[in-house]
């Protein structure tokens, strides 16, 4: 009884993990969408603003990708 579990939490981690990689996928496409709009505007103002909004998204992007890898090399430990 106690390895299944063992096996359910170990199941439903992996499956958040999927999850979180789903949706840093979907953020990298937006990221993506938002540095085609910096490079094709004109607008100073919109460039200077879509710049910031790309820097924090890149962050965080970049925040939460550390974060899944350090889970999963502690659960390989």
């Amino acid at each position: 009884m106690r390895n299944s579990v063992q096996l359910d939490q170990h199941h439903k981690v992996s499956s958040l993990q999927i999850a979180e990689v789903d949706q840093i996928q979907e953020q990298e496409g937006d990221l993506l969408r938002l540095q085609m709009m910096e490079q094709e505007t004109t607008d100073p103002l919109a460039a200077r603003l879509l710049q910031d909004i790309i820097s924090q998204m890149e962050a965080d992007l970049k925040e939460q990708v550390e974060r899944l890898v350090a889970e999963q090399r502690y659960e390989h430990h």
